[in-house]
């Protein structure tokens, strides 16, 4: 197995996340954008745990690719070399990841605060938590906006490479898990599934009972 249970839910949720956030912010539907964002941020906090703790494929440090290996990778692709399947993310899928998990962490954390004085206080804002921070969080947040879709549509992009240039099914894999014989791996134990599982909802909770913290909306 390339892919555990609890990583490919995380995918999909935080894909969800991220589109219904998007979609909800431009259309000015605050309070499912809130609860987008809090979800968004609840599964980035449990990717961040699980790359520590988690299944190999999920590690944070396998993220990371020293740049003569990247570019060897680079140089196969735009070759069309065959080389060995990688077993989780390539080196170019590592980087994406950071990307990924950088800028929405960034936009989630900064939601946590944003507010205008006279509609919408977000939870920490409300909380009474270092309200100082509402406007130059709100400031960043929007700041950043611009790079959600362009980074969604570099993701887009890079899975339709792989598929149509190098014959890989990444969708699939992601969905069904996957299966590697070219690597000598340990599939998750039922006991590392039940922990990741846990683990994930435990911090999706969490993070959207922050939104009780919400002024009601009228």
């Amino acid at each position: 197995m390339v892919w555990d249970l609890p990583t490919r839910l995380f995918h999909w949720g935080f894909v969800i996340s991220i589109v219904g956030a998007f979609i909800s912010g431009e259309r000015g539907a605050t309070q499912a954008h809130e609860y987008f964002g809090l979800a968004a941020f609840g599964l980035i906090v449990f990717r961040l745990i699980w790359g520590m703790i988690g299944y190999e494929t999920a590690r944070l440090s396998r993220l990371l690719t020293p740049p003569r290996l990247l570019l060897g990778y680079v140089k196969d692709i735009l070759a069309r070399r065959t080389h060995r399947p990688t077993f989780g993310h390539n080196p170019l899928g590592g980087l994406a990841v950071i990307a990924l998990l950088s800028v929405m962490g960034t936009m989630a954390v900064t939601g946590l605060w944003t507010g205008d004085d006279v509609l919408y206080e977000a939870p920490l804002t409300a909380a009474g938590l270092a309200p100082h921070f509402a406007h130059p969080m709100a400031v960043w947040h929007e700041r950043l906006h611009f790079l959600v879709p362009l980074l969604a549509v570099l993701h887009i992009l890079a899975i339709a490479a792989h598929r149509l240039w190098l014959g890989e099914k990444l969708i699939t894999r992601m969905i069904t898990g996957g299966a590697d014989n070219t690597h000598e791996t340990k599939k998750p134990s039922p006991a590392q599934t039940r922990l990741g599982l846990v683990l994930l909802f435990t911090c999706l909770g969490a993070s959207l009972s922050l939104s009780l913290l919400t002024p009601s909306y009228g």
